[in-house]
């Protein structure tokens, strides 16, 4: 398999809801970063990269994922834009459930070694996740805004 397929079959299994897919295709020892989750979630994969996967599907029983772009860039990396979608039925990330819909543009940079994902990290815009769950916005504006007020 390339790494772009693999890369597809990623994403492919995190949008049928199959946490142990997404897993599988991971390597063992695995470095994963997903960059917005800030450190709520600890990236292991054999401990909290379970939980942190399961509660994306989990979160969004209808979600959606639709792969926009993947871009091999040499060496078993691949480029992958991504959109999300669905709508939340349990707390995610810290943002408490108020159901409502999320579409959210994500990319991703992943590094495929033999056939399994050796390192992956996600990016995405926080502040328009907590926006399209109904939070207030989070950084250092919003709360020199609010202290304004």
């Amino acid at each position: 398999m390339t790494a772009t397929e693999v890369v597809h079959r990623f994403f492919s299994a995190l949008g049928d809801h199959d946490a142990d897919a997404v897993l599988a295709l991971l390597a063992a020892d695995a470095d994963i970063e997903v960059l917005p989750a800030d450190g709520r979630v600890s990236m292991d994969p054999a401990a909290s990269g379970r939980a942190y996967f399961a509660a994306t599907v989990g979160a969004f029983p209808d979600l959606t994922v639709a792969v926009q772009r993947v871009a091999e860039l040499g060496d078993g990396t691949v480029l992958a834009e991504i959109s999300l979608e669905g709508t939340q039925a349990a707390d995610y990330l810290g943002a408490v459930n108020q159901e409502k819909h999320l579409d959210l543009r994500q990319a991703w940079l992943l590094t495929v070694r033999d056939g399994r994902i050796t390192q992956v990290k996600g990016f995405w815009d926080e502040n328009q996740l907590f926006r399209r769950l109904a939070v207030k916005r989070l950084d250092k504006i919003a709360i020199v805004e609010g202290a304004s007020a």
